[in-house]
C-alpha cells in the first residue's frame, strides 16, 4: 500500500458505495487509476468486503472497546469464540499478546455480562473497556451521526439495507430488482438513509494482509494537556500515517491511535516523536489479524 491507497480505504470506510469518480476527485487521481488501486485491494484481501449496516448510533446501541493481554494460546479458537456473541462485531489480535475488541450492546445493562464473558474467553485478567465519545479521522469526508435518536425506517429501507448487506457497491439496478421497487425509489431511499444517519457504508479492512506495518498506540497524556487539541495537532502533523485517533468519555486523558507505516524505521521514528510530547506514557502494539463478525444490529435486517 502507498499514501494514496490508503486515502481510497478511508473513504471507502466513511462511504462505501462512493463512485470511482468521486473518489478520484477528491484524491486527484484518474478514474482508471482508483478502479485499478481498489480492484488490487480487494485481490490482495486487504478490503474484503463493502458493506451496508445500521448505524448503532441510529439504533441507540452503545458501542464499548475492550483491550488488554490475553492468556490465549489459540488463536483460531479464540477469535470463533468470541465473534460467536451476538455483541462481538471486530477483533484485533496484536503483538505482547494484546486483543482489541469492539461491540454494540442492545442495553447498557449488558455491559457487565458482555465484558465477563470477553474477560474469560480470552483470559483476560484486567481488561480496559473504552466508552468511545469521539473520533478523529484523517478522511476527508465527514462521517454523519444521526442528530435524533432512534432514527425511525420502513420496511423498504430494511429490504434496501438488507440487499446491500454483503455488496454495499451493488448496482442500483439490482436493488430494485430485489427489493420489488423502482430505481428512482432506491435511489432517493439511500440517499436520505445516509444522510439522516441511518445507513452506514463501510468495508471490512484486514491490514495484516497487506506487507505494510499497522498498529495501535495507546497515550496517556499529562494532565495539563488539552485533549482535544492535542489529537488535532498530531492528526495534522502525523497525517495519513494516523489515520484515526480515538478518545473516550470514560477514560480522561487517554488516546487511541490506529498509524499506518510502510517500514519499521518510518513507525520508530512516529513513536519517537510521539514520546517527546506532553504525554505520560506511550505503548504500541502491531496488528498481526483481524475478524469482523455480524451483531445482533444485522440480525434485524432478516426479521
Amino acid at each position: 500500500m502507498d499514501k494514496d491507497d490508503l486515502k481510497i480505504v478511508l473513504l471507502l470506510m466513511i462511504n462505501s458505495r462512493l463512485t470511482y469518480r468521486e473518489i478520484a476527485d477528491q484524491l486527484r487521481l484518474s478514474v482508471n487509476a482508483v478502479y485499478r488501486r481498489i480492484n488490487s485491494l480487494v485481490n490482495l484481501g486487504i478490503i474484503q468486503k463493502f458493506t451496508g449496516k445500521f448505524k448503532s448510533y441510529a439504533l441507540e446501541a452503545p458501542y464499548v472497546f475492550v483491550f488488554g493481554e490475553c492468556d490465549s494460546k489459540d488463536p483460531d479458537k479464540l477469535l470463533d469464540d468470541l465473534g460467536a456473541h451476538e455483541n462481538t462485531t471486530h477483533i484485533m489480535l496484536s503483538s505482547r499478546d494484546y486483543i482489541y475488541l469492539g461491540g454494540f450492546l442492545k442495553n447498557i445493562k449488558d455491559l457487565d455480562s458482555y465484558s465477563t464473558f470477553i474477560a474469560q474467553t480470552a483470559k483476560m485478567s484486567s481488561p480496559t473497556i473504552g466508552f468511545l465519545s469521539g473520533v478523529n479521522s484523517a478522511s476527508p469526508i465527514p462521517y454523519i451521526a444521526p442528530t435524533e435518536t432512534p432514527v425511525s425506517y420502513t420496511n423498504l429501507d430494511k429490504l434496501i439495507i438488507r440487499s446491500i448487506h454483503n455488496d454495499a457497491r451493488k448496482p442500483i439496478s439490482e436493488i430494485a430488482e430485489e427489493v420489488k421497487s423502482t430505481t428512482n425509489t432506491v435511489t432517493r431511499r439511500l440517499s436520505s438513509m445516509y444522510e439522516k444517519g441511518l445507513l452506514e457504508l463501510s468495508i471490512e479492512f484486514y491490514p495484516a494482509t497487506s506487507n505494510d506495518i499497522f498498529s495501535v498506540i495507546q497515550l496517556q497524556l499529562n494532565l495539563n494537556e488539552d485533549r482535544s487539541k492535542f489529537a488535532q495537532r498530531i492528526m495534522a502533523d502525523f497525517y495519513p500515517h494516523i489515520f484515526f485517533i480515538w478518545n473516550f468519555s470514560n477514560l480522561p486523558n487517554f488516546l487511541l491511535c490506529w498509524v499506518w507505516c510502510d517500514n519499521m524505521k518510518q513507525f520508530n521514528d512516529i513513536t519517537s516523536k510521539l514520546r517527546k510530547e506532553n504525554i505520560n506514557s506511550l505503548t504500541s502494539d502491531i496488528v498481526h489479524r483481524a475478524a469482523f463478525f455480524d451483531t445482533w444490529k444485522e440480525d434485524l435486517l432478516y426479521e
